[in-house]
């Protein structure tokens, strides 16, 4: 009973939930959801750390070191908490340890016990028991780990794990932190999991490493609004001494917890083999997944024996979805055409003061504020990010552009050029079956790379993902750009596009798509950094509108959210760089272009997004929607005495102060370059005359 106690205390379960617009929400764990009494048992290990910031010698890693001087923590962990102002590469670089001891149950003694950790930024080392069990090079992708054989029923157990996030050319992103736009943030920063199932399973297809193959996959062969096909491929994989007969089950809830499709698949796998199940299941009149109607079903799935015991299993969340790009005819979403365009947003991980160790509720919360502001596509700048971001996409019917980790580097070393392959195959593994996903980019970012290195990345990932269309951009003037069915480019209206490229006046190549994945950004030099964009919140109202009027319609030729709704039906949309102000290592100043700052507190451009979502209300969707307004303008004694509203209703009355004088504005066909344009009542707002009425 102590022992049992005790675990319990340690190991904490990991079904977290959380209540979001009336519906509770409960967190992924190692990519998938915990199903009852389904013989896989999930333990959060973020609790109960020892963390020492520095180096050690190795004898760190020993049973018999002593650690109690050092710092208790829990993951996520950052290494350190910054100030605001943390940009200019004063966050720390280097080697940090953690050290865990923790008991198991004599329960799980047949288990087999994996350890799953969904980042260690930089390089690592990891012991357990005094064994060294993986080197990892990579801060992005998760670090996967067969535990079994090396751990202790009788003492309790040792893992020791060394980060190290210092510069290093030889894996992604390359870059040192000096002369990179984000940081180098370090520490265990996202979750860490145990997970303990019987020895026949569902494999994870991080550790299997097979090519579109390992844990399940989910693709959609057939899908409209009276029928679709869910293709479910599972690899199971039996380690007894003995062969398995049994059934796989599969079945499909809706929303609402109908069940809407099933079936039973019979096993049989041979002791010490694998093997793969692929089937589709059939849905009549299919609640589909769209932008503004995210609908996700419960897929669960379950493997029996012949006695009818189940011995493993998992949910996966299921958007049924298919998203295809139909030349001349446009973007089409489910079979339909998309009519609107897709404008978001880039985002950077990192929040004040905690850096990139953000909680999963953290990641969640930038979600649903990004979704509030009417945010259809989000572009997850410029790495893979958090597990718990992406599952808040699904549910919130954000597009996900999915980038590698990577920023204006090459590195001619052949190790530097193998791991990039190793990532980009670990990323379409890991966020595959994610219905948010929309375009894989799997090119570094900015960066002069060789031709063949373009085509490489392209095949893995239709290699990765060999089943409906895999959407895959780049840049227009990379080598090798002829090989991607999706470009990133400016309007041709607009000031900044690439001139030399088909993307011209009268050289639109139709049977390709465009997407302009960073616009808005605007300074006079990269070092100066003097800039209409980039307002920090304390400098006031009058700067923060600026900023708005030039991530909306400037008087200039600049890409803009009105250039962008004015482009050509092969132009599908666009993220503003940024969503949120964040820190950097190449400039002591942070990036202040966000429309919010580091904190999440909306400046003015936020609301400008908000108004442009649609007026009519959406009960379909868990975030705020419907009619709003805002007055952009603080009354105080050195507020504009023009008054800034923003609002997405076609009629708009400001009443003055005093005597009850109005103003309306009425939209009109000349107003439609955007879905709502800013709207200013001149001369409305005099401070002197406020003071009069006090």
């Amino acid at each position: 009973m102590a022992m049992n106690l005790r675990f319990t205390m340690l190991m904490v379960l990991s079904t977290v939930a959380m209540l979001l617009a009336g519906r509770e929400v409960s967190f992924s764990t190692a990519g998938f959801y915990e199903l009852k009494h389904s013989g896989r048992e999930v333990y959060n290990m973020n609790i109960g750390w020892k963390f020492h910031k520095g180096s050690l010698p190795d004898e760190v890693w020993g049973k018999d070191y002593d650690e109690s001087s050092w710092e208790s923590v829990s993951l996520p962990h950052g290494l350190e908490l910054l100030p605001e102002e943390a940009s200019g590469c004063i966050n720390y670089q280097g080697e940090s340890w953690y050290r865990k001891r923790f008991p198991l149950d004599v329960s799980l003694r047949e288990k087999k016990i994996f350890l799953h950790f969904e980042g260690i930024m930089g390089k690592s080392r990891i012991w357990l028991n005094e064994k060294l069990i993986e080197r990892h090079y990579d801060g992005y992708s998760p670090v996967v780990i067969d535990a079994t054989d090396m751990l202790s029923f009788d003492e309790d157990n040792i893992l020791v794990v060394c980060t190290d996030n210092s510069d290093d050319p030889s894996f992604l992103p390359g870059k040192p932190q000096q002369a990179l736009d984000f940081t180098y943030f370090g520490g265990i920063y996202r979750d860490c999991f145990l997970i303990a199932h019987n020895s026949v399973y569902i494999t994870d297809a991080n550790y299997e490493n097979e090519i579109v193959g390992g844990g399940v996959l989910i693709h959609y062969p057939t899908v409209s609004e009276q029928y679709a096909e869910v293709g479910v491929k599972v690899h199971l994989r039996n380690e007894e001494q003995s062969s398995f007969e049994g059934d796989l089950h599969l079945v499909l809830c809706n929303c609402a917890g109908k069940e809407v499709a099933s079936m039973k698949v019979p096993v049989s796998l041979s002791a010490g083999n694998a093997k793969y199940i692929h089937d589709s299941l059939k849905v009549d009149a299919p609640g589909l997944w769209y932008p503004d109607h995210p609908v996700l079903h419960e897929l669960e799935i379950y493997l029996t024996d012949k006695s009818g015991k189940t011995i493993d299993g998992m949910i996966q969340k299921v958007g049924i979805r298919k998203i295809e790009y139909k030349g001349e005819q446009g973007l089409f979403l489910n079979g339909r055409v998309y009519e609107d365009k897709l404008i978001g947003v880039n985002r950077h991980q990192d929040f004040a003061v905690i850096g990139n160790a953000l909680p999963n509720s953290l990641h969640w919360r930038d979600a649903k504020k990004l979704r509030d502001a009417g945010v259809r596509v989000v572009r997850c700048a410029h790495y893979p990010h958090d597990p718990a971001f992406l599952d808040a996409c699904d549910y919130f019917g954000m597009l996900v552009i999915l980038p590698i980790a990577g920023w204006q580097f090459w590195n001619q070393e052949p190790v530097f050029e193998e791991r990039i392959y190793t990532h980009i195959r670990q990323l379409v593994r890991r966020d595959r079956n994610h219905a948010s996903v929309f375009i894989w980019e799997p090119v570094l970012n900015e960066t002069r790379f060789p031709k063949e290195y373009a085509q490489n990345a392209k095949e893995l990932v239709d290699e990765e993902y060999a089943y409906e269309q895999a959407l895959s951009a780049c840049d227009p003037g990379a080598q090798g750009s002829e090989f991607y069915p999706v470009i990133f480019t400016h309007p041709v209206s607009a000031s900044g596009g690439s001139k030399e490229t088909e993307y011209t006046v009268g050289k639109i190549n139709r049977s390709r798509m465009y997407f302009t994945r960073e616009f808005g950004d605007n300074v006079d030099d990269w070092n100066s950094h003097n800039s209409n964009s980039r307002v920090h919140r304390s400098w006031g109202e009058e700067p923060m509108l600026q900023q708005a009027v030039h991530y909306a319609c400037p008087d200039y030729s600049y890409t803009c959210l009105e250039s962008l709704y004015a482009s050509d039906k092969s132009h599908v949309g666009g993220t503003l760089w940024h969503a949120f102000d964040h820190q950097r290592g190449y400039h002591p100043q942070p990036f202040y272009g966000g429309i919010m700052d580091a904190f999440r507190q909306p400046k003015t451009s936020y609301y400008m997004f908000m108004a442009q979502r649609p007026v009519v209300r959406n009960e379909c969707l868990p975030a705020e929607t419907g009619p709003m307004v805002y007055i952009a303008n603080e009354m105080t004694p050195f507020s504009p005495s023009d008054v800034t509203v923003y609002s997405n209703c076609e009629e708009v009355r400001l009443t003055i102060y005093g005597g009850g004088k109005q103003s309306v504005y009425k939209r009109s066909s000349v107003d439609k370059k955007m879905p709502s344009p800013i709207i200013l009542f001149k001369n409305a707002y005099h401070f002197m005359e406020l003071k009069a009425l006090s």
